[in-house]
């Protein structure tokens, strides 16, 4: 079938405009954030939908991730939006994807923020149901979460080197790297934990979290693929990559590098994203949507004709539902960053409507 002139105009003009804004701060991470952070704006007037998530991507086994991937609202997108589990209007909906490889698959859970949840309008206190609790203040925080035989109790420093993801007056992301140190339970078992994370929000200028009610599929925006990894390359250094499409068009390929107290590195160009194998069978989400997910994938980062990383990874861990149409999981990997060989545990975000 041809394109419609409107889907044309669209295509033409709607992706390189956000791609403008998901680089726009390719050159600085500075400064932070003005007022109060991690702000759920769920009677906010201008901005309709919200996200949080905290990332470990190197629990000890057998739990190897954490992933705490929030959705506050409607999004307006066909990757994203899960109007399935809507309770009443968007504005009154909270999902989640939480888990790690050992509570995988459970772990997707969906609120009604009137009825299951505590957010206070400053950000200081975030409850989601009896699963996921944040609390306190900028640059100190308190997070619990629980799941069937799994408690994980952590006190967090974040940080000021902040990564802006995305900053504009309809999209803002943003990215804590934090210290974090407490106890992990599971099955009765207790066990010391310390290490970092990546602490995370944004918000976004969304109609159907505005209006109050989901868009029908053919007006959803046609962002039909995400993908988003976390790796620890270092005692305290955090590797972050990302993928995007829109239109069948990338949006954006990128990788972001914080090491605490150190290098800081951002790459809008030369990174590319492939999967070199799926695995066997598509993944199927509650209301019966299939995602092919990757067995084996890879990401590179070049400088002019040099390779200056290379991740292999090979997905092995159960996935769990709910980060907008897609999954969180993690996967063992191997390679090399900046020069040094580099290897272990990952966390990904996966999501293909294409």
């Amino acid at each position: 079938m041809s394109e419609s002139p409107t889907d044309l105009a669209a295509r033409l003009l709607a992706v390189p405009a956000l791609r403008k804004i998901l680089n726009s701060h390719a050159s600085t991470d500075a400064p932070l954030p003005s007022g109060e952070l991690l702000l759920p704006h769920t009677a906010d007037r201008r901005y309709g939908a919200s996200h949080y998530n905290v990332v470990i991507p190197d629990l000890p086994a057998p739990h190897r991730y954490l992933g705490c991937a929030v959705i506050i609202g409607g999004v307006g997108t066909r990757a994203f939006d899960i109007d399935h589990a809507v309770h009443g209007s968007p504005r009154n909906t909270a999902t989640i994807a939480l888990g790690t490889a050992a509570t995988a698959p459970d772990g997707f859970c969906s609120y009604s923020i009137e009825d299951d949840c505590d957010l206070r309008e400053d950000g200081s206190l975030l409850r989601f149901g009896d699963d996921l609790r944040i609390e306190g203040r900028f640059p100190d925080y308190r997070i619990t979460v629980q799941r069937p035989d799994f408690t994980l109790d952590i006190e967090v420093a974040a940080t000021d080197e902040i990564t802006w993801f995305a900053r504009s007056p309809i999209y803002d992301h943003v990215g804590f790297p934090a210290r974090y140190r407490g106890t992990l339970t599971y099955r009765g078992e207790s066990t010391e934990v310390d290490g970092v994370l990546s602490l995370e929000h944004a918000r976004l200028l969304s109609l159907p979290g505005l209006l109050g009610r989901p868009f029908p599929a053919q007006m959803k925006l046609p962002w039909t693929f995400f993908t988003y990894h976390v790796i620890k390359v270092g005692p305290e250094a955090l590797l972050m990559l990302a993928s995007a499409e829109m239109f069948g068009q990338d949006l954006l390929t990128s990788a972001y590098y914080k090491e605490i107290g150190g290098r800081h590195d951002r790459w809008v160009h030369g990174v590319e994203f492939d999967v070199l194998s799926y695995r066997d069978r598509p993944q199927l989400a509650p209301d019966g949507d299939a995602t092919r997910i990757p067995h084996e994938l890879r990401w590179r980062i070049t400088d002019g004709d040099a390779v200056v990383t290379e991740i292999v990874g090979t997905t092995d861990t159960d996935l769990i539902y709910g980060l907008g149409r897609g999954w969180i999981g993690g996967y063992t990997y191997s390679g090399h960053h900046l020069g040094e060989p580099v290897g272990g545990d990952a966390y990904y975000e996966y999501v293909d409507q294409r």
